[in-house]
């Protein structure tokens, strides 16, 4: 027999909608799947520290990642101007995941040579490459001209006689 409040059905079951149109609802999609990217990505860095998957899922995984999060953040780019706010916004406790995906977008296994195939290490000196050459970049947009402003490498003299 089934107790009398499990039985009884409330007053009012009004469905809540979450969009009005079918723009909201694409919108709508689009956040969904930019959170499960980063929420995903940011388990696959905790297994890969813990080392519970191999190098080589890890990268083959997260390369994936890489790609579907750029797609998915080019899709939302007029929705969303920086996505430190959207983590704030939608309170997304991820930083793993937001340092490689925003800051580095590499895998950890490119970005510091611990794939075990050694002839993949052109690869980290390609992501170095662009990284320096897009900062370089938006210095010059930025109109910072002097060579002190554009070169951000600390200059040491040192004496080695």
């Amino acid at each position: 027999m089934i107790p009398r409040f499990l039985a009884a059905k409330p007053k009012s079951q009004t469905p809540v909608k979450l969009s009005s149109n079918r723009e909201e609802r694409f919108d709508n999609d689009n956040f969904a799947d930019l959170f499960s990217i980063i929420v995903t990505t940011e388990r696959l860095e905790t297994a890969y520290v813990r080392d519970s998957i191999t190098s080589d899922e890890y990268t083959s995984a997260c390369s994936k990642l890489i790609a579907q999060y750029r797609t998915a953040k080019d899709g939302l780019s007029d929705k969303i101007a920086d996505i430190a706010a959207f983590l704030v916004e939608f309170n997304i406790q991820a930083p793993a995941a937001y340092k490689r995906l925003e800051k580095i977008g590499v895998p950890a296994t490119v970005e510091h040579g611990g794939s075990q195939k050694p002839q993949k290490s052109s690869e980290i000196y390609v992501a170095a490459a662009v990284q320096h050459f897009i900062t370089t970049m938006d210095s010059l947009k930025l109109e910072m001209y002097a060579v002190d402003q554009v070169c951000h490498l600390p200059i040491t003299f040192s004496n080695h006689s």
